[in-house]
C-alpha cells in the first residue's frame, strides 16, 4: 500500500525494479508488477549485478521472460566487468553503471584504475549521476561539527549525488538513481522534457541514453530517510545486504553452490529479525 501511495502521488511514467543479484531481483519485480497493475506506473524488470571483481553493473530487460533468461548468465562473482557489453548484447539489455564513486566497495570508480574505468564507460548505456542512498548520510555529516573529520568521504558523497562531468563519459546516458530500499525513500526521481515517440516503448525511449536530470518528489528531507529511525533503518538494510553478499562472494571463491535462504540464516548470527 505504502508503493501504491507513492506511486500514485507522484505519478511516475517508469519504475525499474533492480534488486540486487545476490537476493531475489525475479521476485522483487513480480511483486512491482502486481502492485502497480492497476496504475499508469511502468515497472521495468533489472537486475543490480555484482561482477567477479566486485563491482556493481545494472541490467535493464524488455520483458520479464528476457529478465529470466539473462538471470541465468548473471549469478554473483561469475562474469567480467570487461564483458558487460557482450552479456548486454546476448541479453538485449540496457546497461547501468550506478554510484560509481560511492563510499562502498562496489562503486566502479573506486575499484577500477582511470583507465579501467573510462573503459568501461565505453561498454555501457548509462552512468548513474545521481544516487539517492548518499543522500541521508550527506545530510548529517553536512550539519555535523566533525565534519572536517570526513573529508574524502563528503568528496565521495558528493560524487555520488552529483557526478563530476569529467566522469560522465563521452555519449554515455545520464541516469537518476533513487536507490529506495523503501517508499519513502523515493525523494529524487530522473526527469526529461522528452517523450516517447508514438508507439515506442519506455525501453526502446531508455534505448537512445536519453540524458536524465533530477527531479524532487519531497523537499521535506526531516522525515522518512532523514529521520533518526529512517537512518538507522537504512544503515541495517545496508549491513544485511553486506553480510549476504560477502557470504555469497565466499563460496563463489569456494566454487560452492549456496542458496540465498543458506545466508539468510547465517543473518540470525547477528540478531537480525527483520525479513529480507
Amino acid at each position: 500500500e505504502r508503493i501504491r501511495r507513492t506511486l500514485s502521488a507522484n505519478r511516475l511514467d517508469c519504475l525499474a525494479s533492480t534488486e540486487h543479484s545476490y537476493k531475489n531481483p525475479l521476485e522483487a519485480y513480480l511483486h512491482l508488477a502486481e502492485t502497480a497493475a492497476d496504475l499508469e506506473t511502468t515497472i521495468i524488470p533489472g537486475v543490480e549485478g555484482v561482477s567477479s571483481e566486485g563491482i556493481d553493473i545494472i541490467y535493464l530487460f524488455r520483458t520479464e521472460d528476457q529478465l529470466r533468461r539473462g538471470l541465468r548468465g548473471l549469478h554473483s562473482f561469475s562474469w567480467s566487468v570487461r564483458d558487460v557489453a557482450a552479456i548486454a548484447r546476448d541479453a538485449g539489455a540496457i546497461t547501468i553503471v550506478p554510484h560509481p564513486f560511492h563510499i562502498c566497495r562496489s562503486a566502479a570508480g573506486n575499484v577500477l584504475s582511470s583507465r579501467a574505468y573510462t573503459r568501461l564507460l565505453t561498454q555501457v548505456d548509462y552512468v548513474e549521476i545521481h544516487n539517492g542512498s548518499a543522500l541521508p548520510i550527506s545530510t548529517r555529516l553536512g550539519r555535523s561539527r566533525s565534519r572536517p573529520l570526513f573529508k574524502k568521504t563528503m568528496g565521495k558523497l558528493h560524487k555520488t549525488i552529483d557526478l563530476p562531468m569529467r566522469h560522465r563519459g563521452e555519449g554515455v546516458g545520464w541516469a537518476i538513481g533513487s536507490d529506495a530500499h523503501y517508499p519513502e525513500e523515493q525523494l529524487i526521481v530522473g526527469f526529461t522534457p522528452k517523450r516517447p515517440a508514438p508507439g515506442e516503448s519506455h525501453f526502446d525511449f531508455l534505448r537512445q541514453r536519453q540524458r536524465f536530470e533530477t527531479s524532487h518528489l519531497d523537499n521535506n528531507y526531516e522525515r522518512s530517510s532523514f529521520s533518526n529511525f529512517g537512518m538507522l533503518r537504512s544503515v541495517q538494510a545496508a549491513f544485511r545486504e553486506g553480510v549476504i553478499k560477502e557470504c555469497v562472494r565466499t563460496m563463489a571463491r569456494a566454487n560452492t553452490i549456496i542458496s540465498v535462504g543458506g545466508c539468510y540464516k547465517l543473518l540470525s548470527l547477528f540478531s537480525l529479525t527483520h525479513k529480507l
